[in-house]
């Protein structure tokens, strides 16, 4: 087992998360903290940190220490980005932080930075082509990603802070002012000329202000769910929160629900480049990513020591559901034949489901996932199983997905599965649901056709007439058991599919 510590030290925020590597090479969060230290805050044109800020991060640190030696973290990655960048007291601050708290801090380059970004969202966030962008207090780090690579970078000085301090000012945000905070990062991102390159393509966007986006939105339309990453809006829904986090006055933003009252001062400013790239490069998608550059830390010390080329996952959501299965100390063997099982009876009986590749996967990793409640306890695993798929970092599905893959689990056990699906009929629609009670029905009859959990069922055949559905399994042990327990789904098999279940045993002939 081993802790990793890492420290992403911004020019607003200190951020920390401590993650646990187990001897079975899984791994999950066990910390994260994080505070408003404004460590650039009224640097000026002199470029100095001054000493108000400077002692508010130290503080800040100093607890993030105490964090690190509470959980004996093996490892601890403290790094500092734009404030420290551009300080001319940059030593004597990395002196005072080495001294007083005892931590190595590492100032790292913009396009380290935009690079740990980068591995943060593409091993976490499943897409290949897009614009990515992260706004700082200090800085904006900006990248063009073409099949899941990062083609070009650059890290602007311009952030939240900067912008607020050189073009707004905190108590009000003035129209023209804004105008033409708008318009010179325009100008300046007209200099990339390589961004032409990014037309048209979904922006994903990260740090505290464009993460601020997401909970104005979620606030606004009542979404069910507390997730932020991987949160999707359409451009009209950003413009949305874009004007009611651009109000006249401080007062006013602070009372929009999702404006942190502690970022309501900046937020106009921490927003003004999102709004101009996505109106450059016509982008209707925003995705936000709740991770960046501490992710992207650890992912590349995690998988150096598997060899992965270039740090990146070959497959988000296989390498999520796989990491999920090992914190879960889940029965793989189980899992993987009841997935097995799952995806043929989902292929034979395609004429009576009629539902096509984008269930598919759903079906998948539901069957994958379906006892990780029995982490839990065994009494109602379907139930703790429903929450766990909501609330664990599954990575590579859409909320929407999400959401799909949790009714399937908590449908596994219980085809009455006490969960009222109103509560979420923003995210999933009426077709939706009956999608979901379909792939229900085929992932508790698959998981009862491994009721002994020795992987009897080598293969499966449908034949379909308009009143009878025949399920030919192949084995060379005898099915009692199972077809007994499949079996008890056959009335509500016939509701759905208006047929009825028959099953049947073929043996597999054994060669001398």
């Amino acid at each position: 087992m081993k802790k990793i510590a890492i420290i992403d030290l911004g020019s607003n925020s200190a951020r920390m998360i401590i993650m646990k590597i187990s001897n079975k090479n899984s791994y999950k969060m066990i910390e994260q903290e994080k505070d408003m230290v404004r460590l650039s805050e009224n640097m000026g044109k002199e470029k100095t940190l001054k000493e108000p800020a400077m002692n508010r991060t130290i503080h800040v640190l100093k607890l993030f220490k105490r964090l690190i030696e509470a959980h004996k973290a093996h490892v601890v990655h403290a790094y500092a980005t734009a404030a420290l960048r551009n300080a001319k007291n940059q030593e004597e601050f990395l002196f005072r932080v080495k001294k007083e708290v005892g931590l190595d801090l590492k100032v790292i380059s913009g396009k380290e930075e935009a690079y740990y970004d980068f591995l943060g969202v593409i091993n976490t966030i499943d897409s290949r082509d897009f614009v990515m962008i992260d706004i700082g207090g200090g800085s904006t780090e900006i990248g063009l990603i073409r099949d899941r690579k990062l083609v070009e970078s650059v890290s602007l000085p311009y952030g939240s802070v900067v912008l607020t301090e050189s073009f707004l000012g905190e108590h009000r945000v003035c129209h023209e002012k804004l105008k033409a905070l708008e318009g010179f990062m325009k100008k300046e991102m007209k200099k990339l000329k390589w961004l032409e390159q990014g037309k048209k393509l979904p922006i994903i966007g990260l740090g505290g202000s464009i993460r601020t986006v997401a909970k104005i939105d979620r606030k606004h339309i009542g979404f069910p769910l507390e997730r932020l990453h991987n949160y999707q809006l359409t451009y009209e829904e950003f413009q949305s929160a874009y004007e009611k986090a651009i109000q006249e006055k401080l007062s006013d933003r602070k009372k929009v629900p999702g404006i942190n009252k502690e970022r309501a001062d900046i937020i106009a400013g921490g927003l003004a480049p999102l709004k101009v790239l996505m109106d450059m490069l016509d982008s209707k998608k925003l995705i936000v990513s709740g991770n960046g550059l501490r992710e992207g830390v650890f992912y590349e010390n995690y998988l150096k020591d598997f060899d992965i080329h270039n740090n990146l996952v070959s497959d988000v959501l296989r390498h999520s559901v796989e990491n999920g299965l090992k914190n879960y100390d889940v029965n793989m063997e189980h899992s993987i034949q009841v997935k097995k099982i799952g995806l043929l009876l989902f292929d034979e009986l395609l004429d009576l489901h009629k539902l096509g590749t984008k269930e598919r996967p759903i079906l998948e990793v539901a069957a994958l996932l379906h006892d990780i409640g029995i982490y839990v306890d065994y009494y109602n695993h379907h139930k703790h199983g429903f929450y766990l798929v909501l609330n664990s970092r599954i990575n590579g599905l859409t909320n929407r997905e999400l959401l799909m893959c949790a009714f399937l689990v908590g449908m596994h056990r219980n085809f009455k599965f006490k969960k009222d699906w109103k509560e979420y009929d923003m995210l999933i629609s009426e077709d939706d649901y009956n999608t979901i009670r379909k792939l229900a029905l085929l992932l508790k009859m698959s998981e009862m056709l491994d009721r002994n959990e020795y992987g009897s069922v080598k293969d499966i055949k449908a034949n379909i007439s308009k009143e009878h559905a025949k399920i030919i399994l192949t084995s060379n042990n005898s099915l009692e058991l199972e077809i007994e327990a499949a079996m008890k789904s056959e009335d509500d098999f016939y509701k759905l599919f208006k047929r009825k279940l028959i099953m049947e045993l073929r043996h597999i002939q054994k060669i001398n």
